[in-house]
């Protein structure tokens, strides 16, 4: 269903950039787990977002965010459950590359 005429349709704010320690720290973890870079970062994303909705502020929003990477990677904690379509994607993916050997 479109909108209105004359009615402006919100959009999402573009997400601002990762740094460059960030985004080296990602792809760093990328090279020692079995996930790629930009797997890594939607579940960073998604860490920055639970840390906004969750109102602890005793921790810093990019210690949330790793915590959560870390969680994913490991096995450890909710992190899977909670990104299991990422981790659905990166399983087809692996499937898929040992069938092409």
């Amino acid at each position: 269903m479109s909108p209105k005429k004359g009615k402006s349709v919100k959009k999402a704010p573009k997400a601002k950039p990762l740094s460059a320690r960030v985004v080296t720290a990602l792809e760093n973890k990328a090279k020692d787990s079995k996930f790629t870079f930009g797997e890594l970062k939607s579940v960073f994303r998604r860490g920055q977002g639970a840390w906004l909705q969750s109102g602890s502020r005793n921790v810093d929003i990019n210690t949330w965010a790793f915590g959560r990477v870390d969680s994913f990677v490991t096995g450890d904690g909710g992190a899977r459950k909670a990104d299991a379509d990422i981790l659905a994607r990166a399983n087809k993916r692996i499937r898929n590359k040992k069938k092409k050997k």
